[in-house]
Order: structure tokens, then C-alpha cells, then sequence
């Protein structure tokens, strides 16, 4: 819905929003100079960082580099894309929303996708009826009861029965006015092979509904109650449930790893009800399933940067843990596992021991290295040989992690001032003055329009060494040209994340304006000096570099840093 009307409705909602009050709805704000300060929502701290300038519309962290205007705080706040955030807003501030011209494809799928949610949502209902008002629920009562489980926890997790016979849940539903095929479409329903019809996908299993982020049913996971197979079965894939994507309670833990910034991953459901019901609210489950990038990916949207595994401590467990940590790992997020004494899983040893030892073991939690190391030293017989083997393997894996460690510890050493220099990383890391220099640049093409062309005429793309930075001028310079509105919080909207961060960063620092062409000129000078600098340095590496190897083209690195150096003497004279 990106048109005339839909854009100016946006504008409309940007110039209605007071920042400081709807940010205050989520933090408590206190006015120091012109800005308001409090702790930052997205990542736990107890002295304020976190910046909000109402004259801008603008919000940034100065902990955790998180900023934008009033609709990227709520995006992040409670987790919703754009629509939904613009949907927010303007029931927050009482704007009704603009109609918008449906084609009979989109109403056929908002038609389909509203009614798989009902769908499951009244399964829900029926599921969590049958187990606690009827007596085809006495028998999971029963074996819920005894595994501790409370009234009040079935309540909160809405867990429900799935009676034995072959269509109770479709008769129910149907009853209630949901086609047939739409039951199948939800996984709720399996078609007959023979003749028409359905059945229950799910009978004499203990129902766990399983929510998305917004607190909508998309699904479930059921489990028996004797011996027989498969002991968990899930939901299918439908066009709103994928396990690889979801993460049980992840609605209700959302908000609490958000403040903590850490997340617990467990296997099961039951193993997750055992954690949030005794207070461990930042617990999420992987469905019983491999732990998936997608996975992960969500817990980092929630700001998550210490993730801590409690698989099972059996055999598979293990090998599930390291699969889940390499999974992790990989977006360099930090990891850690939590040794559940005994083989217990996390549900077993927390009704054993309370959730105060649990917390404990969080405490003592291992890292990816310790953990195999402590795996192999476990796991291996080393009476025979084919233990001693093993061994000699689970050491080789070891010392290949150790290897990828000190090779990183090395590169980041070398980047960092060791003797190995990489040349062609110079140009990425510059100085704090040249930073500050950038970024002055952006607030004064803001400031004053008309110095926009006068800085496309005098800096190139190159001069500039800020990645976001460079973004960020790039289209303010398109904008210009197209003229294109100039309002910073509205801009922000058309940047990258990274970018917009950067552009909060500048919106809300302090600046001085006097006269501005002076302080164009001022900025433009150390920005091209700060760049050919860079450029000197480049160049008389290589020159010694191909002079140490005996190579005749030095000669033209040395001439190309003769031109720069006069460059940069005839600038600095200007």
C-alpha cells in the first residue's frame, strides 16, 4: 500500500506523534537539557543511555547503538513489522486508517489466513474444555497432576485433551460453522482415503497450543499418554505454522528477553512450562525439533546475546546441543550450555530440585569448547582401543576449535596494530575525527538544504569512510535531486537498519550551529584530508612492500604517494 494517499496518511501519523509520549508509554522518561534520558528497552542496563530529542522525533542508545523515530521504536518494542506498527499508531492517536482498494486475490487470502487462525484458536477452546471440564480429559489430568502441573499452569498455557475418538474435534467445529477443508488446510484434519469426509489428526494426546508472536494459535504439539508412537506429534506445515520458524512460549518470553538480553532454548514443552511457570519467563522451546538459523534469528530480533542451551544430558541431547550451538554460533551471538546433572531433563531436575538450583547451573554454564571437551572426557572408555580411538578423534575435533580460535584472536590482533597489516582495510576503520567530521556533514545538510548540492559538488562517494555514513549521504544527495522530502525521522524510514541507527546517532548529538558555510568548508577539508591520509598510508605500504619483494613497481606506488603528499599539502595551505 505504498501510494500518494498511503504516503501522505504516513506523514500525517509522523506530525501527529509526540515521541516522548508514546516512548514513555514503554519507558520512563526524565528531561536533562533539551533531551529525555531513561534505561534502554532493548538491552539490559541500569545507567541511563538510552536518548529521545522530541524537537527531531528521534530516539538513540548510546549502549547498544539502537535508534530511529516512533515507528522503529515500536517495530522493535513489540516486535510487529511496519503495517502493524502504522495500524498501532493510529488507533493510539485515534486516526482512522485510509481504505485501500483490495483485488480479489487479497481478500481471498486475508479470508483464508483469518479463518486457519480461527480455526485453531476453537480447537484451542475444544481442547482445553475436553481436558478440564470433561471426563475425556481425566486421565491427563491425572498425568499432569503428577508431573506437577497445576490448575492454574494449564490455565496460562491453555493445555488441553484430544479425545480418543476419530472425530470428535471435526463434528465440534464443523458444528460451529468451519468447512471441512478448512480444517484439513489448518492440520487439524486428515481427508478419508475412502469415501468423504475427515478425521482428527490428533486423538488421546495432551494438547499443547503453540502461539506466534502476537499471541495467535497456529498450531500444536500433542503428546500421548502411554508407550505408543510417535510420543510427540506436531502440527504440520500450513501457511501459519512452520516449526522450523516458531519456538513454543516464545509469546509470552518475548518481553523478558528483551530486558535480559539472554534467552534459555529447552527441547520440550514440558521442559519449557517447568521454566516459565517457576519464574524463568525468558525460556523458549524448539518445538522438540534440530534448533534452526530461523530459530535463532528470532531470539536476536528479541535482542538476545547470550543464549543458554538445557537440552537433555543423554547422548542425543548432547549431539543436539552441539548442532544447536553451532547453529548459534554463527551469527556471533554467545553461547552457552547448561550441564543438567544425572541425565535429568530440565523439566525433572527442576521439580527435584526447584528452580534455585536450576538458576544455579545457569551460573556455571559452559562455553562451546568446554562443553566438548567436557563431552569427550564423559562420553569415552579408555580401557580399550577403541576408546582410546574415540578419544583421539573427540582431541582432533578439539584442537581444530582451538585452531579457529587463535586464528581469529590472530586476524583480529593484525587488524588491531599487529605487524601483518591488511592494507585494504585501512580505508574501513576511520578516525574518531573523521567520524565526528561525517557526521556534522549530515546534520548540517539537514540543517540547511542548500548546502546539499554544494557537498555533492565537493566530496564523492570515496571521501566519505563511514559505511552507514556513506549510505545515509548517497540518498539525502538522491532525494535532494528528486525533491524528495528532507524531514530526518521520516527519512529514516528509506535507510537500512544500520543506517537509520547511524542517522539517530547524529539527529540527537549536540551541534552548535553558527555560520554554516564556514562549518561546510571546515568539514569538507578534514573530511578530504582524513581520506587522502588514508590513501598516503595505503600506497607507501605497498611501495615497501613490493620493494621488499624485489618488485620494480614500487617505483609507480612511490610516485602515487608523491601525489597524494602534495595533494595534501595543497589542502591544508587552502
Amino acid at each position: 500500500m505504498r501510494d500518494s494517499v498511503y504516503d501522505g496518511f504516513i506523514e500525517k501519523l509522523r506530525a501527529a506523534s509526540d515521541i516522548v509520549n508514546i516512548i514513555s508509554e514503554y519507558v520512563p522518561l526524565k528531561k536533562r537539557g533539551r533531551n529525555y534520558w531513561g534505561c534502554c528497552p532493548f538491552h539490559h542496563e541500569k545507567t541511563p543511555s538510552f536518548s529521545v530529542t522530541p524537537d527531531k522525533g528521534f530516539f538513540y542508545c548510546f549502549g547498544c547503538q539502537a535508534g530511529g523515530n516512533v515507528f522503529n521504536f515500536l517495530m522493535r518494542v513489540e516486535n510487529l513489522d511496519f503495517p502493524e506498527v502504522v495500524k498501532l499508531l493510529a488507533n493510539k492517536l485515534g486516526i482512522p486508517l485510509p481504505e485501500k482498494e483490495k483485488s480479489a486475490r487479497d481478500r481471498q487470502m486475508e479470508r483464508e489466513m483469518a479463518n486457519l487462525y480461527h480455526a485453531n484458536e476453537t480447537a484451542r477452546d475444544f481442547f482445553h474444555s475436553c481436558l478440564v471440564n470433561t471426563s475425556y480429559g481425566k486421565d491427563a489430568r491425572e498425568y499432569l497432576a503428577a508431573r506437577g502441573i497445576t490448575a492454574q499452569t494449564i490455565e496460562t498455557f491453555k493445555l488441553g485433551y484430544s479425545p480418543t475418538a476419530w472425530d470428535k474435534l471435526s463434528t465440534a467445529l464443523t458444528a460451529r460453522g468451519l468447512q471441512p477443508d478448512v480444517l484439513v488446510k489448518a492440520g487439524l484434519a486428515v481427508k478419508r482415503s475412502s469415501g468423504e469426509g475427515v478425521y482428527d489428526r490428533f486423538r488421546g494426546r495432551i494438547m499443547f497450543p503453540i502461539a506466534d508472536v502476537h499471541g495467535r494459535v497456529v498450531g500444536f504439539g500433542g503428546r500421548v499418554l502411554d508407550a505408543s508412537q510417535p510420543k510427540y506429534l506436531n502440527t504440520p506445515e500450513t501457511p501459519v505454522f512452520n516449526k522450523r520458524q516458531l519456538l513454543y512460549g516464545y509469546d509470552l518470553a518475548n518481553q523478558f528477553i528483551r530486558q535480559s538480553g539472554k534467552a534459555v532454548v529447552v527441547e520440550g514443552y514440558m521442559d519449557l512450562i517447568a521454566l516459565q511457570s517457576n519464574g524463568i519467563m525468558n525460556a523458549v522451546a524448539s518445538l522438540g525439533t534440530a534448533f534452526t538459523l530461523d530459530q535463532a534469528r528470532k531470539l536476536v530480533r528479541s535482542r538476545a546475546t547470550e543464549i543458554y542451551f538445557a537440552y537433555d544430558s543423554d547422548a542425543a541431547g548432547q549431539e543436539a546441543t552441539v548442532r544447536a550451538l553451532s547453529t548459534v554460533k554463527s551469527l556471533g551471538l554467545n553461547v552457552r550450555v547448561i550441564a543438567i546433572p544425572d541425565g535429568k531433563d530440565p523439566d525433572e531436575f527442576v521439580r527435584r530440585h526447584g528452580v534455585e538450583a536450576f538458576n544455579s547451573l545457569l551460573d556455571t554454564s559452559q562455553g562451546l569448547l568446554e562443553y566438548r571437551v567436557r563431552c569427550a572426557i564423559e562420553s569415552s572408555d579408555y580401557s580399550g582401543l577403541d576408546g582410546k580411538v574415540a578419544v583421539t578423534i573427540d582431541e582432533s575435533a578439539i584442537r581444530a576449535e582451538i585452531r579457529k580460535y587463535i586464528a581469529q584472536e590472530k586476524k583480529d590482533k593484525n587488524v588491531n596494530g599487529g605487524k601483518n597489516i591488511n592494507i585494504s582495510s585501512l580505508s574501513q576503520r576511520p578516525g574518531q575525527r573523521t567520524v565526528v567530521a561525517e557526521r556534522q556533514i549530515i546534520r548540517l545538510m539537514f540543517e540547511d538544504n542548500s548546502v546539499i548540492p554544494y557537498v555533492q559538488a565537493q566530496l564523492s562517494d570515496d571521501d566519505i569512510q563511514g559505511r552507514q555514513r556513506r549510505i545515509i549521504i548517497k540518498l539525502i544527495i538522491d532525494a535532494y535531486n528528486m525533491g524528495k522530502s528532507l524531514i530526518p525521522d521520516v527519512f529514516t524510514l528509506t535507510l537500512p537498519e544500520e543506517a537509520a541507527n547511524e542517522l539517530s546517532n547524529i539527529m540527537v548529538m549536540d551541534l552548535e550551529v553558527g555560520d554554516i558555510a564556514r562549518m561546510v568548508d571546515d568539514l569538507i577539508k578534514a573530511i578530504r584530508l582524513a581520506r587522502l591520509k588514508v590513501l598516503l598510508e595505503e600506497h607507501s605500504l605497498r611501495a615497501h612492500e613490493l620493494e621488499r619483494m624485489g618488485d620494480s613497481n614500487f617505483l609507480q606506488e612511490l610516485a602515487e604517494s608523491q601525489r597524494i603528499q602534495d595533494e595534501i599539502s595543497k589542502l591544508r595551505l587552502s
